[in-house]
């Protein structure tokens, strides 16, 4: 009886872990301090902004070994949505493109996470042309990856035995969960490129952050002469003439 229930309370654990490895939350956008508050995407028809084969319900793959790959949508919308909600709220930082008008095609987007039991890999792969009217086409390529040991296997293996919990735990803490490290690869990719796309639409900074006025040193005020020459004590004169 008691091997029966031992024997259930690990198959429920298990099943929980899978559970819960499966439900990954894609949360992917373009860290930036201060996020100026907006109200709606704005409509930009001299902007074609197009990215190929997207599919709205799924931004990154999660491919957890023991169950089929599962499409992740991002919570924060499409690429293109994103793309559109950059230069809407931040259009300052979009000079050139928001007044020329171009065209912004992103060739691939992957965000992936493979696990094959032994090891994990994560990646992100981000191609995009660019061209703001008047000035040639750019290319945009980025790829980034985490190689790691973050598994259903070994999380198996950790739940099962106590050795390998002593090591998985802080592993898994120092490295990320898969969730983690899709959200990280994701915004980092956001970031590169929208950076790349300022530098191409001719932001330097200067639109953005106000300089700040170099403060000047204070005036020096020249000694003031005295108007009046106070009398000498007749005792002193007396002395330095002696001298």
């Amino acid at each position: 009886m008691f091997f029966k229930l031992k024997l259930h309370s690990i198959v429920f654990v298990l099943i929980s872990s899978f559970g819960w490895n499966c439900g990954v939350s894609l949360r992917v956008y373009r860290p930036f301090p201060k996020e100026a508050p907006f109200e709606f995407v704005k409509k930009m028809d001299h902007i074609e902004i197009k990215v190929k084969e997207e599919d709205r319900m799924k931004m990154g793959v999660y491919d957890g070994y023991f169950a089929d790959p599962e499409g992740l949508p991002n919570e924060y919308g499409p690429l293109s949505y994103l793309i559109r909600k950059e230069l809407s709220i931040r259009g300052n930082r979009f000079p050139l493109l928001l007044d020329r008008g171009g065209k912004i095609f992103v060739e691939e987007f992957q965000l992936q996470s493979l696990d094959r039991c032994s090891k994990n890999l994560t990646f992100v792969r981000l191609k995009a042309r660019v061209q703001i009217t008047g000035n040639s086409e750019e290319e945009f390529i980025y790829y980034d990856e985490i190689d790691s040991r973050v598994t259903n296997c070994y999380l198996t293996g950790s739940i099962l035995t106590l050795v390998p919990l002593l090591w998985y735990v802080p592993y898994n803490g120092f490295r990320g969960n898969r969730e983690d490290q899709l959200n990280q690869l994701g915004r980092n990719s956001l970031s590169e490129f929208f950076t790349r796309l300022e530098v191409l639409s001719g932001y330097n900074g200067s639109s953005a952050v106000e300089k700040a006025t170099e403060s000047e040193p204070p005036a020096v005020q020249p000694k003031q002469s005295p108007r009046k020459q106070e009398p000498v004590d007749p005792k002193l004169k007396e002395i330095m003439e002696s001298l």
